[in-house]
């Protein structure tokens, strides 16, 4: 599981051109701006709507994907 979640921090790292550190640095905090600096605008702009809407933001995370990665990175 842990090499796993290495190459979840080290995939993320790559698309958002930051280190893994500050990926999950953000990721604690919950500082999603400072996860979506580097990102295009559209990206951006995409994660905002789900993050600025209640039911998008819910059904993101009960999605199959969501809770796997979620798993990865050890939540329950």
């Amino acid at each position: 599981m842990a090499e796993n979640a290495k190459e979840l921090w080290d995939t993320l790292s790559r698309q958002l051109g930051m280190s893994p550190g500050q990926i999950q640095a953000s990721c604690e905090t919950g500082d999603a701006q400072g996860l979506l600096q580097n990102a295009d605008s559209d990206t951006a702009r995409q994660v905002a709507s789900v993050l600025n809407d209640p039911a998008k933001t819910k059904a993101l995370l009960d999605s199959p994907q969501a809770q796997e990665l979620l798993r990865l990175l050890g939540q329950p």
